[in-house]
C-alpha cells in the first residue's frame, strides 16, 4: 500500500501482481481486508501510469479497470430502482429518462459535465422501470473534482458486492 489518496473519497493505492508483472492500482478496500481476503481484479478501480506522483495523482496518471466498470455497472442496474433519489425524480418527471449522477459534480442543479452523469433510468408513469439503467461511457471515475461517489443506497451495495467477490 502507498497510503490514502487526499481525496474526497477514501480510495488505497497497492503494489500488486496479478500475474503480468507489478502494477501501482488503486481501490476501494481497507489494507486489513485485502491483507487478510488479497484484491481481486474486480476490486481495482484503475491501474496508475509509471510516472505518476506517488502523493498526488491527476485523471491523466489513471487508466480505469474494464472488470471494476463492469462491477459498478451491474451494481447499479441491480439496485437503482430502488434508489430514493432517482424514485423522487421518477416521480416529478412522469416519463422519459432521469439521470444518476456523481455525487462529486459540484453544481448537481446547475450544467453537469457529462464526465459527472453516472447513467440514465427509463422513467413510465412516475415510476423508473426495472432493467432500464444505461451506463453512461462519457463518466470517469476519476476526474479534477475527485474519485467518483455514490448515493448513500449504491455505495453501500457496491461495497458488499466487492467483499462478496473476495470471500468468494
Amino acid at each position: 500500500m502507498f497510503g490514502v489518496l487526499p481525496h474526497d473519497r477514501l480510495v488505497f493505492r497497492y503494489l500488486m501482481d496479478f500475474g503480468g508483472g507489478e502494477r501501482d492500482v488503486v481501490s476501494l478496500l481497507e489494507p486489513d481486508w485485502v491483507y487478510q481476503h488479497g484484491l481481486h481484479p474486480e476490486a481495482v478501480l484503475a491501474v496508475v501510469g509509471g510516472g505518476a506522483d506517488r502523493g498526488e495523482l491527476t485523471p491523466a496518471d489513471v487508466r480505469e479497470s474494464g472488470p471494476f466498470l463492469r462491477l459498478l455497472s451491474r451494481v447499479i442496474f441491480e439496485n437503482v430502482t430502488n434508489n430514493g433519489d432517482i424514485c423522487r425524480e421518477a416521480d416529478v418527471q412522469g416519463s422519459g429518462y432521469v439521470y444518476l449522477l456523481d455525487a462529486r459534480t459540484p453544481d448537481p442543479a446547475g450544467r453537469v459535465s457529462s464526465e459527472d452523469i453516472i447513467g440514465a433510468v427509463q422513467v413510465n408513469a412516475g415510476k423508473p422501470v426495472s432493467g432500464s439503467y444505461q451506463h453512461n461511457p462519457k463518466h470517469r471515475l476519476f476526474t479534477v473534482n475527485g474519485w467518483f461517489r455514490l448515493p448513500d443506497d449504491l455505495e453501500t451495495a457496491l461495497q458488499h458486492r466487492l467483499r462478496a467477490q473476495g470471500a468468494a
